[in-house]
């Protein structure tokens, strides 16, 4: 391990931060040439780094050679009622130079750790970069596991699902309510969501951003896609479309009602000057990470995860806490 200096992020230092991430991206298009997309230039980069910086709050670490910045790591400190005291380190939030090792990833996130528990956030995500394995095989060193999967289908490389059985597509309305409030227990089954996600199902259909396809037979619903338009970001291709939440009732799995409703939003997507769909899925739903690539989705991102183990507050010597319980 080279010799590097470490210090913590400023503003001072978003135009060399600019610099790395533009430069990651880039090679990230290579593998994913949809990369390239209109948030790829510095004014953007450098609008998101420094508002993660300055409104944000977040906590990040620079390692320095020469003066010069060779990577950094940053991460944002989320205190709420729903995800408790966590960290998260955005798609942006992690770059290196090229040619550098992955190590320098760990070191960076060695270093900066414990400013993050300093905060009492011991549950750490980041979103990482899959085109260069080099950020993978880091934070896979770091004991941090897969735990979402975000992927894009490029709809004009899509091949259709053949021999399907006989299932009816269509359009949701809003007479169908009461249908799409039932068929939220597909996803509370498998996600363990609370009992009252069928009222948000319903007020899809009165979503003006969000296109609902149902799969029918005899009457009967058996499953559905929604679509939802979605805003440009550094990890979202430019004319993407996000299949935010789908599902087949449990019964009727198998019989091809999702490679039907595919077929469909696919042709649906295309008709409406779309190139790309994107989606995301946990890595323990075994259905949708067994259905999911089938259907052409190519992993680009992931979201990893690491719970750090409270009790290293008590080993830290410096922890004021610790200093009332001495006898």
């Amino acid at each position: 391990m080279r010799t590097y200096e470490f210090r913590t992020l400023t503003p001072e230092d978003i135009s060399a931060m600019e610099r790395l991430l533009m430069a990651r991206q880039n090679r990230e298009a290579e593998t994913f040439p949809y990369q390239k997309n209109s948030c790829l230039h510095e004014e953007r980069i450098g609008e998101r780094l420094r508002h993660f910086l300055t409104k944000d709050k977040a906590i990040g670490m620079g390692a320095f050679v020469n003066g010069e910045l060779a990577g950094y790591i940053l991460g944002l400190i989320r205190i709420d009622t729903r995800s408790g005291r966590c960290v998260i380190t955005p798609y942006e939030g992690v770059a290196i130079r090229g040619g550098q090792p992955a190590e320098l990833i760990r070191h960076l996130y060695a270093e900066a750790a414990p400013f993050w528990l300093e905060h009492g956030c011991y549950s750490h995500s980041a979103y990482v970069p899959l085109a260069n394995s080099i950020y993978y095989d880091a934070f896979l060193g770091l004991s941090f596991g897969i735990e979402q999967v975000h992927a894009v289908l490029e709809i004009g490389e899509y091949k259709p699902f053949e021999g399907l059985a006989d299932v009816k597509i269509r359009l949701a309305g809003a007479q169908d309510q009461d249908t799409m409030g039932r068929l939220s227990s597909v996803i509370s089954n498998y996600q363990n969501q609370a009992p009252d996600i069928g009222e948000g199902f319903r007020e899809l259909l009165g979503d003006e951003g969000s296109l609902v396809l149902l799969a029918e037979a005899k009457g009967e619903a058996l499953g559905f896609q929604v679509y939802r338009s979605i805003g440009p970001a550094l990890m979202v291709p430019d004319s993407a479309v996000e299949l935010c939440v789908a599902g087949t009732l449990r019964r009727f799995m198998g019989r091809g009602v999702g490679k039907g409703l595919m077929n469909a939003g696919i042709s649906l997507m295309k008709d409406k000057g779309y190139r790309y769909i994107t989606t995301d899925w946990r890595i323990t739903n075994l259905a949708s990470s067994t259905f999911w690539p089938k259907c052409g989705f190519r992993p680009m991102a992931y979201r990893m995860h690491r719970f750090i183990d409270p009790n290293y507050a008590w080993a830290n010597v410096n922890n004021p806490m610790n200093q009332e319980v001495q006898p």
